[in-house]
């Protein structure tokens, strides 16, 4: 809320100062939430084009295939408008995330990712995002890796995760530039194949408010570590 410029000359100038600022603030939210909302409407127009030509699809596999697609597509959208909302905040809840990643793994039925998990770690968190976090990694990992090896270990009051990738990994002097929303490198991990950019920035976003931290080395494999510091 805002101050109330009552009391000394010096009160009065801080709760002013205090106020401006927060306007600035609110003003920025608005606006970027402004952006993401016609972005989100730009790119739902050609969704709606795409099931409309589904209909057109008579294999069904292929069909069904394809809706999942672009209900998770729309999904995504969803979430990440909700998430940089000011106004939405989901409820933290006690959730399995062993079980969690076991079910993302599970999901992308792929044999070039591997796993070694520490089973029934649980963590207090919004579970939706957490796994919109891991799957953000895991996809950035799948875009320019062969092999993801993901794993999971618990040190006291902290919760590791580390995804390795056998990719072209990312230069050292990049790695907190990788994190800003529309960041793309011109070499190494490249915007060759389809991205806007924000894929690593959302994930640390997630993480950040949980409590934790993301960082990124350099895998066994010579590629990419990302290495997730969380609270438990």
């Amino acid at each position: 809320p805002e101050l109330k410029s009552v009391g000394a000359y010096e009160i009065r100038q801080t709760s002013q100062a205090f106020n401006q600022m927060r306007t600035r603030i609110k003003r920025f939210l608005k606006q970027r939430t402004d952006m993401l909302a016609g972005v989100s409407h730009d790119l739902r127009t050609p969704l709606t084009r795409m099931k409309l030509q589904l209909a057109f699809i008579k294999d069904k596999e292929t069909n069904q295939k394809l809706t999942e697609d672009i209900n998770e597509m729309e999904k995504m959208l969803n979430e990440y408008l909700q998430f940089t909302s000011s106004s939405y905040v989901e409820k933290d809840e006690m959730f399995n995330i062993s079980e969690l990643i076991e079910e993302i793994i599970r999901k992308y039925n792929n044999e070039n990712i591997s796993h070694n998990l520490i089973p029934r770690i649980y963590i207090n968190g919004r579970k939706n995002l957490i796994n919109r976090s891991l799957n953000n990694l895991i996809d950035n990992g799948l875009k320019y890796a062969n092999k993801v090896e993901i794993s999971l270990n618990k040190k006291n009051t902290n919760l590791f995760i580390i995804i390795d990738d056998d990719g072209p990994g990312i230069p050292k002097k990049e790695h907190e530039n990788v994190f800003k929303p529309f960041y793309k490198m011109d070499k190494g991990r490249n915007d060759s194949k389809s991205s806007v950019g924000l894929g690593l920035s959302i994930a640390s976003d997630i993480i950040k408010s949980h409590g934790g931290n993301i960082v990124l080395e350099t895998s066994k494999f010579n590629g990419l570590r990302v290495k997730i510091f969380l609270p438990v």
